[in-house]
Order: structure tokens, then sequence, then C-alpha cells
């Protein structure tokens, strides 16, 4: 595993500090557009290939024979390769938000990081990565299953556990109990400001990214063409720099600032 990124007071170009907000949401911005290169060159690329490049990949229908109809056994196929589709998309994601993390975490302390390297980094960094995904995420269902209310406060407590891992090498349930303790003093806080940054996503990436990308590429091909999808494509992807971008910066300064107080 990758070691944590030290902290030196005297490079450190990021210093966390209370902040509200919009506060926050402004900085993020600001970093973001300084890095905004080397988050590009492993977002769009992993985009690319994960919209366009991993539904191409054929799934052998494992369920042709498991019942006499054919139509149950059309519909678990389909399951299948959703399910086998959506595992390689996590995977290859996840690679790409370590990548994401660690060149974010190593600007802000006056680091270098090339795409390259943080995307190899990725690759190291996967399987304890995928294992507490996976422990998250369970725990996160039988909450929801619970009470929609434990759900929510779970993921809040939790909130920080990529950080947890990559940043500080704390993995499966430890990066999880080390979230949970940064979050414990400070729930309301944390709470209005995942929820913040997580509605705004919501609205940029299925509302406004969506509208845009799609009306400048019927612009550009109102046959709906070849041309149409790569031009979507492209804006989808840049798109999506922004949103990756923004996001993690953003909740890695508050993860930082709550390590802070």
């Amino acid at each position: 595993m990758e070691e944590e990124i030290e902290q030196n007071p005297e490079s450190e170009l990021f210093k966390p500090e209370a902040k509200n907000f919009f506060t926050l949401l402004m900085e993020s911005f600001k970093f973001f557009t300084l890095n905004l290169p080397a988050i590009a060159t492993i977002v769009i690329p992993v985009f690319l290939v994960v919209e366009f490049l991993v539904p191409l990949i054929p799934i052998p229908d494992f369920a042709d024979d498991l019942t006499g109809w054919k139509f149950v056994n059309n519909f678990f196929n389909s399951v299948i390769e959703f399910i086998a589709i959506e595992f390689i998309r996590q995977l290859i994601g996840g690679i790409a938000w370590i990548a994401v993390i660690r060149v974010v975490a190593g600007a802000m302390h006056g680091e270098k990081i090339e795409g390259v390297q943080a995307l190899k980094d990725g690759t190291n960094m996967l399987p304890m990565y995928f294992v507490t995904a996976v422990i998250y995420y369970t725990l996160l269902v039988f909450g929801s299953l619970l009470l929609v209310i434990p759900g929510i406060i779970f993921a809040v407590y939790c909130a920080f556990w990529q950080y947890s891992y990559v940043l500080r090498g704390k993995g499966a349930f430890s990066a999880l109990t080390y979230s949970v303790s940064l979050v414990r003093d400070d729930l309301v806080r944390v709470f209005l400001n995942v929820l913040g940054i997580m509605v705004l996503i919501l609205v940029f990436d299925y509302f406004l990214l969506e509208f845009i990308s799609g009306t400048i590429a019927e612009a550009v091909d109102p046959n709906e063409g070849t041309l149409y999808i790569i031009v979507n494509a492209i804006l989808m992807a840049l798109g999506k720099v922004l949103e990756v971008g923004i996001e993690i910066i953003f909740l890695m300064m508050l993860f930082m600032d709550l390590e802070k107080d």
C-alpha cells in the first residue's frame, strides 16, 4: 500500500480551517482550476473507457439452460450481464477515484504526482479499497433496510472512508471507524455539507450536464449520428472532470478540517 502523504507545514498549500459550505465550495472550485490538467488526464480516459468500452465486453449467457422457460433465462442473463458490467465499471472507477485523491492531496502539500503514477498507485491500492467498499455498501444496505434514517446516518458517519484509506492507510473496518471518529462530534455540520455537495452534483449531473451536452451535440449534428455521439461523449467527459474534481476536493478539504479539530 502507498504510504500516506506526509504533512509538511512549509510546503503545504492548503491549510485546513473551519469554513462554511459556500467557502469550502468556492475554495474547492479555485483549487480545481489550478489542478484541472492533472485531474482531466485521469478522469477523461477512464470515463470514456467505463462508458463506451466496458459495455461492449461480451458477457456469456450463463443462464441459458437454467430453467425450462426462455423468458426467465433471458431475464437472468440480463441481470448477470448488468452485474458483471457494473462490477467492472466500479473497479475501473475505483482506480480513477484513488488516483484523483492522490493527485489532489499531493497538490495540497506542494507535491506533484503525475497522472500515470497516480493510476499505478490506484491499481496497487485497489484490492483493499474494494474490500472496504464492499463492507461499507453492505452495512449501508442493511442500515437502509432497517430504516431510512439509520442508513443516512451511517452514510454520513462513514463519508470519509475513501480518504481514510488512501491518505491515512486505514483499510477495511479501520477506514470506517476512523471516519466515524472524525464525524462523531460534528455530525450536523458534516451532514449539511455532504448533503449540499451531493445535491449540487446530482443537479449538475442529471440536469445541467446532460442538457448542455445534448443541446450542443444536437446543434452540431441534428441527425444524431456519429458526430453527435462523439461531441456528446467529449462534453460529458469534460463535465465529469468538473463533477469528480469538485466533489473529491470539497470532501477532502472537509476531511482535513475535521482532522484538525
